[in-house]
């Protein structure tokens, strides 16, 4: 698996709205293409999930289609990647300057124990999370950080259903079953 850092994706890089339809079946078929190569599965956690997988552009570059750019990410580990749409636009995502653990076992420990029904505060003392900072613009400063993401719901952008909502809907309903 690939290691997770937090960051961000500079606002000139941000899709406009022109950029892409991400409805259209091309990008439908790409993103099925990415899929099945990468079975569903999460680069950097190793989550698998059929629903609400995201395809990511690794170099930051959402106009670079070509399959060694594409990778599957979940829902948690792309609120981390782009830690900025994280703290700063859903409002779920709190950093740290310690922890016991590296970011990609702390999306694996935060999701099994959220799923055993632990609250936050156990999962941050088991994270052994210490030192909340806030989020700056700064890769180098972000480096240093680890992403935490809380059980707050995630604000609501424009009206739209917030992806990670739905996506932690569909999660809870699966562990059910």
């Amino acid at each position: 698996m690939k290691t997770l850092f937090l960051s961000f994706a500079p606002p000139e890089k941000w899709r406009d709205g022109k950029s892409r339809n991400i409805e259209s079946d091309e990008w439908q078929i790409i993103r099925k293409k990415i899929l099945e190569r990468d079975n569903h599965t999460c680069a950097y956690c190793g989550y698998k999930s059929s629903k609400y997988q995201i395809i990511d552009h690794i170099n930051g570059n959402p106009k670079n289609d070509k399959d060694n750019n594409l990778q599957v990410v979940c829902q948690m580990c792309n609120l981390i990647k782009h830690s900025g749409q994280g703290c700063e636009i859903r409002g779920i995502v709190d950093l740290y300057k310690e922890s016991k653990y590296p970011q990609n076992a702390i999306i694996k420990i935060t999701r099994k124990m959220r799923d055993e029904g632990r609250k936050d505060n156990e999962i941050i003392n088991v994270l052994g999370l210490k030192g909340k900072s806030p989020f700056k613009m700064d890769r180098n400063y972000l480096k240093k950080l680890f992403g935490f993401i809380t059980s707050r719901r995630g604000l609501q952008e424009g009206g739209k259903r917030d992806m990670y909502n739905s996506w932690l809907d569909y999660h809870n309903k699966e562990i059910k079953r």
